[in-house]
Parts: C-alpha cells; structure tokens; sequence
C-alpha cells in the first residue's frame, strides 16, 4: 500500500473509530483524489493495493462526513473530493 508521509487531518473521523491503518488509507485516498479530482473505486483499489470493497467502505464513512462525494454517470462512479476534502489540503 502507498502511505503518504504526513497523515491528512480530513482522514480522522469523528462517526467511527479511527486505526492507524484506516488513517493512512484514508490519507492515501485524499492524496490521489487531489492529484488526480476524480477516480473510480476499482481505481483507487489498485492504486492503494486493497480490495475493492475495502476501498468502497472507507470511500462511504467518508462521504457521510462530507470529505469526498460520488459523482455517478455512464454506468460507473466517480470519487472526488468536497469542499471540505479540499480545504484541509489547502491548509496543510
């Protein structure tokens, strides 16, 4: 899996409990969804080394605290980040 170096403030959830390893995926997710706005689940999978649904379940407890939002069209669903994903980057 690819760990950022620094841990993103925006991967601490407050509706869940937080592991040190849900935290840098977490981390890694927003790192890839800033370089790249938006990105698939099966995308980001192979990106971070994980399964699929392991990715799917971070990317939900995500979006319900409004860091990332799913953008849907032709058959497939897209990641990117909110406005509050955002604002976390531009303040680190």
């Amino acid at each position: 899996m690819q760990t950022p170096r620094e841990v993103n403030p925006r991967a601490f959830l407050s509706r869940i409990k937080n592991t040190s390893r849900g935290i840098k995926v977490r981390s890694a997710i927003i790192k890839m969804l800033m370089e790249r706005k938006a990105m698939s689940t099966i995308q980001i999978a192979e990106e971070i080394g994980l399964s699929p649904s392991a990715v799917r379940r971070h990317l939900k407890n995500m979006s319900a605290e409004g860091i990332v939002k799913s953008l849907k069209g032709r058959g497939k669903s897209l990641w990117t980040l909110t406005g509050l994903g955002q604002q976390a980057i531009d303040e680190a």
